[in-house]
């Protein structure tokens, strides 16, 4: 399964209209790699929120980020990360004032 790289979005809590954004890197695995994110445990989409970013850099690296956060954004974000191999996922917390 793929290796992903310790991750935090915002170093501390972030104020509303503030922007903050999350590396999700992978480290190793064979391609191909799919990096999803999730936050509180529902996958992210265009659809359910149209105010987060996600934007793939290369091959191993998705970065997202949020233009100006509000209190719907606070919780626990996830970013999977799998392959034929399996999944390996890391979380960090965004905490909203």
């Amino acid at each position: 399964a793929p290796q992903i790289a310790p991750f935090t979005i915002g170093e501390e809590a972030a104020n509303w209209g503030d922007q903050v954004s999350a590396m999700c890197s992978v480290l190793k695995g064979d391609q191909p790699i799919q990096i999803t994110w999730s936050l509180n445990g529902e996958p992210i989409t265009r659809q359910n929120h149209p105010d987060i970013t996600i934007t793939k850099s290369g091959r191993m690296i998705s970065l997202l980020s949020i233009d100006s956060v509000t209190a719907q954004h606070a919780g626990e974000y996830t970013c999977e990360a799998s392959n034929q191999a399996g999944g390996t996922s890391r979380s960090a917390t965004l905490a909203v004032n």
